[in-house]
C-alpha cells in the first residue's frame, strides 16, 4: 500500500471513531454549542467536515528550540512550536505573506498585517463558522482540552509557581474565539476555554477563561501552575476551528499590563535558535 493511501486510511479510521463517539453523545453535552453529531453524516457533510488534510505546512523552529523566562516572563511566537500532535482531522497551518494554507474550507484570507513575526497559525479546515453550523466535538470543535490539534512549545522556567497567561488571537467569524492551554499533557482548569471577543476581524490580547458556570458569569484570569524549575512543555489545543493564533506570554506578574500592538519582543532562546521573522513579499 502506498504511503498516501495508508495515511488516508488512517484518517478515515480516526474520523469513523470520532463520528461514532459523537453520534452516541447524550443531549447533555455542551449546551452552549450544538456539539453532538447525533445524526449520521450525509455524503456532502462528510466531504465538508472531513476532507483529506493537505500536507503539513512548513515548521519554522528546530526540534532543539527551548524558550526561556526572563525576569519571570516568557514571550513566544505561535509559529515557533517544536511539535504538533493529534492533527489528522484538524491541524494548525502557518500563515504569512509567503505561506497560504492549502486546507479548505477556509473563508478568510491570510491577514498578516500587525501579526508578530510576520506570521501566525490557523486551525483548519474551518467548518464551524456561525451558530447555525453543525458543531461536532472532536472534529470542528474540541470541547475536551488536548483532544485535537495540539501545538507544543518547550520552555525553561527559572522558577516554579503560577504563571499568568496572555494570548494574542484573531477572530474572523462568530465561532472561532476560544482555545485551550495546558502544561506537560495536563490541561489545568485555569486555562480551559480561553475566551476572546468574537468576530472582531482584528488582533486582540486576552487573559481570561470562560467561567465553568456559564458565559454570563464573571470572567476568570487564565494561568498555568508550573511545578518545578526547568524545561516544561506548554501546549495549546484547538477549541473552535478557524481561530488564528499569533503569540503568547506567561508571566509571574499577576498585574502584567495588557500588551499594546504585538506586545513585547520575543524572549531569547535558552537552547537552539529563534527563527527569523518572515518578511512581506
Amino acid at each position: 500500500m502506498k504511503p498516501i493511501t495508508r495515511s488516508l486510511t488512517l484518517v478515515m479510521m480516526v474520523a469513523s471513531t470520532v463520528l461514532a463517539t459523537a453520534q452516541a453523545a447524550d443531549k447533555s453535552a455542551a449546551p452552549e454549542k450544538k456539539a453532538s453529531g447525533r445524526k449520521p453524516f450525509t455524503p456532502e457533510e462528510h466531504a465538508l467536515h472531513l476532507p483529506y488534510p493537505p500536507p503539513d505546512s512548513p515548521k519554522l523552529a528546530a526540534d532543539d528550540l527551548v524558550h526561556e523566562t526572563v525576569d519571570g516572563t516568557v514571550v513566544v511566537e505561535a509559529e515557533h512550536f517544536t511539535a504538533q500532535r493529534l492533527d489528522m482531522i484538524r491541524r494548525w497551518y502557518l500563515s504569512s505573506a509567503q505561506h497560504t494554507p492549502a486546507a479548505k474550507p477556509d473563508g478568510d484570507p491570510v491577514n498578516v498585517d500587525n501579526a508578530g513575526g510576520g506570521a501566525y497559525m490557523e486551525a483548519l479546515p474551518d467548518t464551524f463558522v456561525t451558530d447555525d453550523d453543525r458543531a461536532i466535538d472532536g472534529i470542528n470543535i474540541g470541547l475536551h482540552p488536548g483532544s485535537i490539534a495540539v501545538l507544543c512549545y518547550k520552555v525553561h522556567f527559572s522558577e516554579p509557581g503560577r504563571y499568568y497567561l496572555w494570548t494574542r488571537i484573531r477572530s474572523d467569524d462568530e465561532e472561532d474565539n476560544t482555545m485551550n492551554a495546558g502544561l506537560n499533557d495536563t490541561w489545568q482548569a485555569s486555562a480551559k476555554c480561553l475566551q476572546f471577543q468574537k468576530h472582531t476581524k482584528a488582533w486582540q490580547w486576552g487573559n481570561i477563561i470562560r467561567d465553568p458556570k456559564g458565559p454570563q458569569h464573571p470572567r476568570l484570569l487564565a494561568w498555568l501552575d508550573v511545578p518545578s524549575a526547568g524545561v516544561h512543555t506548554v501546549m495549546f489545543s484547538m477549541r473552535e476551528d478557524g481561530l488564528c493564533f499569533d503569540r503568547f506570554i506567561l508571566t509571574t506578574n499577576k498585574d502584567f499590563a495588557k500588551p499594546e500592538g504585538t506586545g513585547p519582543a520575543a524572549t531569547p532562546a535558552k537552547t537552539g535558535k529563534l527563527p527569523e521573522p518572515i518578511a512581506a513579499k
